[in-house]
């Protein structure tokens, strides 16, 4: 970090922050993480997801500015093509590296710093749940102290998602958990983790569901609903896999439909509604892509700020009520009321 506060003390050149703080592609490869090595093809879709978010944060590293920022991801054409992802032109991803990187500008020991709210306000307004979750890789890459510069930008509602993002960088990069404050930080965190097994385990359900088991119980809801929300966002599992999901998920159930109902708003808001969306919305929460979506933002009017228990928290538990009563009391087909 003391290089950081170095350079931060002057305009930092492009080249000098690609330099400085740029990401190597080998870092989302499977081998380099430890990763199980499973099925090749879902092997290659979840590498090129961790290519997407690479090229988002690379770009924000060489502009800086928020709106060319949005003008050359929307422009560019993604470094893997569609037909092996499966996952569209990666926006959602980019959007989310563009914001890590931003929030890390933002966040160096230096004033004024106010890139990522411009870029959420902006560019960034239909990618929002994307780019707080991207927020959140910053935080694991700055001093705390300066965490406060990061979450202020934040929508207060949607500012949890920056926790989400944290635990996904940690399991994903095998770093220790930080010492979070008590309450429902860890929560938000380890809805982050669950979607990083996703990506750990290669979508296996077996090893993810032996995983989650090992894991402490009040916190196995919020895990398996950041899973449902990766197999639903990321792909990656065929229809069978998913059902498989479902079962292993047991009475967390409600979690993993609120997950998946989660990144079928997030896809929808990016115009990147991708075929295995659907398939896992429909297995997963028990309704098309866009009741889910509907559902998500139903249920969000109204809420503005945390009270005794967080906004967010409040909105997932709406979410995972209306679609059990959407579902008839089932939701991919089993009885959860």
């Amino acid at each position: 970090m003391g290089v950081m506060t170095r350079l931060s003390r002057h305009s930092i050149p492009a080249p000098l922050r690609r330099a400085v703080f740029g990401l190597s592609y080998e870092e989302v490869g499977f081998g380099r993480r430890g990763f199980h090595d499973g099925d090749r093809q879902v092997r290659l879709r979840l590498e090129a997801v961790g290519g997407a978010f690479l090229r988002g944060y690379h770009v924000a590293l060489d502009e800086a500015d928020p709106a060319r920022v949005g003008q050359r991801l929307d422009a560019e054409p993604p470094a893997t093509g569609p037909a092996e992802t499966g996952s569209g032109r990666g926006i959602p991803f980019a959007y989310e590296g563009a914001a890590m990187a931003l929030a890390i500008l933002d966040g160096l020991p230096v004033r004024g710093g106010s890139r990522l709210g411009r870029f959420l306000d902006g560019p960034a307004r239909r990618c929002v749940y994307t780019a707080h979750v991207g927020a959140g890789w910053a935080l694991a890459r700055l001093p705390r102290w300066r965490w406060r510069v990061v979450l202020r930008q934040l929508d207060p509602v949607l500012r949890w998602l920056a926790f989400d993002g944290h635990g996904f960088h940690d399991t994903y990069f095998r770093r220790r958990q930080p010492r979070l404050d008590p309450g429902y930080p860890a929560h938000a965190y380890a809805q982050g983790v669950g979607r990083a097994l996703w990506f750990v385990h290669c979508a296996e359900i077996d090893r993810i569901a032996a995983d989650i088991a090992g894991r402490p119980v009040a916190y196995r809801g919020d895990l398996w609903s950041g899973v449902a929300l990766a197999a639903t966002f990321a792909g990656g599992a065929s229809p069978d896999a998913l059902s498989a999901l479902r079962e292993a998920a047991g009475d967390c159930g409600p979690q993993v439909a609120q997950g998946a109902a989660f990144a079928a708003k997030a896809r929808l808001a990016c115009g990147e509604h991708v075929g295995h969306t659907g398939t896992a919305v429909r297995i997963l929460a028990g309704c098309s892509v866009e009741a889910a979506a509907e559902t998500t933002d139903r249920t969000r009017i109204g809420l503005r700020a945390d009270g005794d228990i967080p906004a967010y928290e409040v909105w997932r538990r709406l979410v995972a009520r209306e679609l059990r009563t959407l579902a008839g009391g089932t939701v991919g087909g089993r009885h959860v009321g």
